[in-house]
């Protein structure tokens, strides 16, 4: 699976149509379409119909469809310039209901255009000497003192696809609550595309229990990546920042690096967070006695 088309299961049928199904790599732990995977197409999609790069793309969650439907999507183009396209995306099902809809931009990067990066990369271990990462809930669990407690969550969906590593933190730029660094890539070792950087930022939702200490996690009701210039790289740190929870909505961004410490991309999420009994959560359950199981 060499190409985002491949990964993303994309067949294209016309220049602005073609349609993916939602296969388990597609899917979240409940078999319903990844968020991430549904920007990944937006994002591949506007590349592919406007052959340029894409700058950024914006994701609305308007639906979702289960594990083994089809979705169509349609690519329009609404504008063209020299250099940039204005782009919408639409997926829907096959009643024809919307399940996502997006808007973005490609455009061809200046060889002598004006160049800069203004954050700062944290310094964490490499991705060789980093501890697995167990599940969305392992902050939460070290931080109630659990660590010894926790367990694996068992792999279902896009998890299946990808491999997670907790570094070690040695110093963050911006420190505070919910800061969480994960080394993730590809399962089969193919360098990091803009739409599987996509695919692979939409962990917002999870920082944010992790600020609050509490086991939760969020349904995406938007998902916004803005993209600078790509590296080849296998691994990518995700730098995730909560910035607010508010009537069980909340809201953050997350950097993405490359594994040689250059800014690939910004990512930004809203979610309707959901907050999880730890007593279901295996590894997090306490015994009668107030132990850990």
């Amino acid at each position: 699976m060499q190409t985002d088309a491949d990964f993303l299961g994309i067949t294209a049928a016309d220049a602005g149509r073609s349609r993916f199904t939602v296969i388990e790599r597609l899917a979240r732990l409940d078999g319903r379409l990844y968020g991430g995977a549904a920007i990944a197409v937006s994002i591949a999609e506007a590349e592919r119909v406007t052959e340029r790069p894409a700058l950024w793309v914006t994701t609305q969650f308007v639906s979702t469809v289960e594990s083994g439907e089809e979705v169509d999507v349609l690519t329009e183009v609404l504008a063209v310039g020299r250099r940039t396209c204005q782009v919408r995306v639409t997926a829907s099902n096959q009643s024809g209901e919307v399940i996502f809809a997006s808007l973005g931009a490609t455009g061809s990067h200046r060889p002598d255009g004006l160049t800069g990066v203004f954050e700062k990369c944290p310094t964490v271990t490499p991705p060789s000497d980093a501890d697995p990462w167990l599940s969305p809930f392992s902050g939460v669990a070290k931080a109630a003192g659990l660590d010894q407690h926790r367990a694996p969550l068992r792999k279902a969906g896009f998890t299946l696809a990808v491999e997670m590593r907790e570094p070690a933190v040695l110093l963050h730029p911006e420190p505070g609550p919910g800061r969480i660094c994960l080394w993730v890539r590809r399962a089969d070792c193919v360098a990091v595309t803009p739409a599987v950087a996509g695919y692979l930022a939409d962990m917002v939702p999870m920082s944010v229990g992790y600020a609050l200490g509490v086991v939760a996690g969020g349904t995406s009701l938007d998902n916004t990546i803005r993209i600078g210039s790509f590296v080849d790289t296998e691994w990518i740190l995700l730098d995730l920042r909560p910035h607010l929870a508010a009537g069980g909505y909340a809201h953050g961004v997350v950097h993405v690096w490359s594994e040689d410490g250059h800014l690939l991309a910004t990512a930004s999420q809203t979610a309707s967070m959901i907050q999880f009994d730890p007593s279901h959560i295996p590894g997090l359950a306490e015994a009668p006695d107030g132990s850990p199981t």
